[in-house]
């Protein structure tokens, strides 16, 4: 997955034309024999195979190469800045599943109650709003608390939870319609009209029960949102100046930092991959009956 993606990307980024010492061109200090050696320097003067197979190398031994912009070896760069992209991500990750869980829970344990038509005008609105309408609001929301004295400096806490709230807003859509079908379809299972034939509360079936056979789909869906909010933040830390490797890619690649652009791919398709199988080996652990099949 990592190869494919990555030279896709690498593919694109070179096709656009010109490279990252392009703008000297327009710098009469800057002589054309400078410009033709420092592309040479960094291997840019080399057929687009030959780069892609030394980019490879350096993955396979460990080394992104370094940033022509900043002039640093690329990996430090993005694992300074990923911890911030994981905090925001995990932050919107939490909220979005709390407030599904909520709505969808109190949706079946109430179903007389209009809860279901409320949880389906949330789902609606949620999936339907872009991210960047949500950011630009919320920028908007800051300058008129900053207005008022109450200034989020960035990197505060207070940026991270607006910028975690706005990342999370379409995940709550996706997380809320799962549980609350899945939650629906567990309550007329014969193992939940046997729960209830015991004389349990509930609301113990409901979460005891019925709440652990639907969770192995959003477990699945869970682990896809964790490599997208990774590799899908650009919008939201670009608008709002949270410094994660969303806002240093939109730097890369506007600066055809090739190192660095491709150092990013790297580590948001290993998150994605990281996603996957974290929400597999969570699958193992809450179904007994999948870990008798891998057995078999």
């Amino acid at each position: 997955m990592v190869i494919v993606v990555s030279a896709i990307a690498f593919a694109l980024l070179s096709s656009v034309g010109g490279d990252a010492f392009s703008s000297l061109r327009d710098n009469p200090q800057v002589s054309a024999e400078t410009v033709e050696r420092l592309r040479a320097t960094y291997g840019l003067d080399r057929p687009l195979i030959a780069r892609y197979l030394n980019w490879l190398s350096g993955i396979a031994r460990g080394d992104m190469g370094e940033s022509f912009a900043y002039k640093t070896p690329a990996a430090g760069l993005i694992f300074a800045r990923l911890w911030n992209t994981l905090m925001l991500g995990l932050l919107g990750l939490i909220f979005a599943l709390t407030v599904a869980s909520i709505l969808a829970f109190l949706s079946v344990r109430f179903p007389a109650s209009p809860l279901h038509k409320i949880n389906d005008a949330v789902i609606l609105l949620s999936a339907s709003t872009p991210r960047i309408v949500l950011s630009l609001f919320t920028l908007l929301l800051t300058v008129w608390l900053a207005g008022r004295g109450i200034r989020l400096a960035p990197g505060s806490w207070g940026l991270m939870a607006l910028a975690a709230v706005v990342l999370s807003v379409p995940l709550v859509a996706v997380f809320l319609a799962q549980m609350q079908n899945g939650l629906a379809e567990a309550m007329n299972e014969p193992f939940v009209q046997f729960a209830r034939a015991k004389g349990l509360p509930e609301s113990t079936v409901l979460i005891r029960h019925a709440g652990r056979a639907a969770l192995n789909p959003l477990l699945s869906i869970l682990g896809l949102s964790l490599g997208s909010v990774v590799a899908g933040s650009v919008i939201v830390e670009t608008v709002l100046g949270w410094q994660g490797i969303g806002a240093l890619m939109v730097s890369a690649v506007r600066g055809r930092d090739i190192p660095l652009v491709m150092g990013i791919v790297v580590v948001a398709s290993a998150a994605v991959w990281f996603g996957n199988a974290l929400a597999e080996f969570l699958q193992l652990i809450n179904d007994k009956r999948l870990r008798e099949t891998e057995l078999r």
